[in-house]
């Protein structure tokens, strides 16, 4: 297994870009000492110190456990004052605690993974939202039917991989105050995370088998009946 190299760094261009049009925002808050270089260079050295003891194993566990690959082999992770952290392009808040940056970042690369490996193409990837409906239901937001995998994913590392349970919990607790985040932890607690990743597992398969036959099928017992 190959495992991407992880740049966690800062980007000249981007916050060159950005951070006038973050700034007024920031000065409301009082936090604009966030825009500085000088703080997102300190936020870079800090989140590259904290992720280093557990990039391997927590890379290693969760393409094991999916039996996936990441598609690039370098993740560029830009560090910029945003409110909020996303996976495409892979965007880190300089706004988190060392050790909080870990949990961030494992949610954050999870959906890199569920979403851009070897399994799936440019073609196929639009199908995964219905895939993971006929998986999960159809009945879920949006943003809660993402986050299920995500969180599953999450449960599999913190528990099994680290044996640090009180990451999960701690993620749990913070997703209260977002409901659909907070409803995709609460069908995970239902179902069961090695459950659901099992069934993604599956359907990774499926992904894989359809190069050859341009299509995808979703077993019954993928839909969990």
């Amino acid at each position: 297994m190959q495992l991407p190299e992880v740049r966690i760094r800062a980007s000249f261009l981007l916050n060159g870009a950005v951070i006038p049009l973050l700034l007024p925002g920031l000065k409301e808050t009082g936090n604009e000492i966030a825009a500085t270089d000088e703080y997102i260079d300190e936020t870079v050295e800090l989140y590259n110190k904290n992720w280093a003891p557990y990039e391997e194993k927590i890379l290693t566990g969760m393409c094991k456990v999916l039996d996936l690959e990441f598609k690039q082999n370098i993740i560029d992770v830009y560090v910029a004052p945003f409110g909020n952290s996303f996976s495409d392009p892979m965007v880190i808040s300089t706004k988190y605690e060392g050790d909080r940056f870990i949990e961030i970042f494992t949610h954050e690369i999870a959906h890199r993974l569920l979403t851009d490996n070897t399994k799936i193409t440019s073609s196929l990837d639009r199908k995964i939202l219905k895939t993971w409906k006929n998986l999960f239901g159809d009945n879920h937001a949006w943003n809660t039917l993402v986050h299920i995998p995500v969180h599953a994913l999450l449960a599999y590392i913190f528990i099994d991989v680290l044996n640090e349970p009180e990451r999960l919990d701690r993620d749990i607790e913070l997703c209260k105050e977002y409901p659909l985040y907070a409803d995709a932890w609460k069908y995970v607690k239902e179902q069961g995370y090695q459950n659901i990743l099992d069934k993604l597992k599956t359907s990774y398969e499926e992904f894989s088998r359809s190069y050859t036959t341009g299509s995808i099928k979703i077993t019954s017992n993928q839909r969990g009946i």
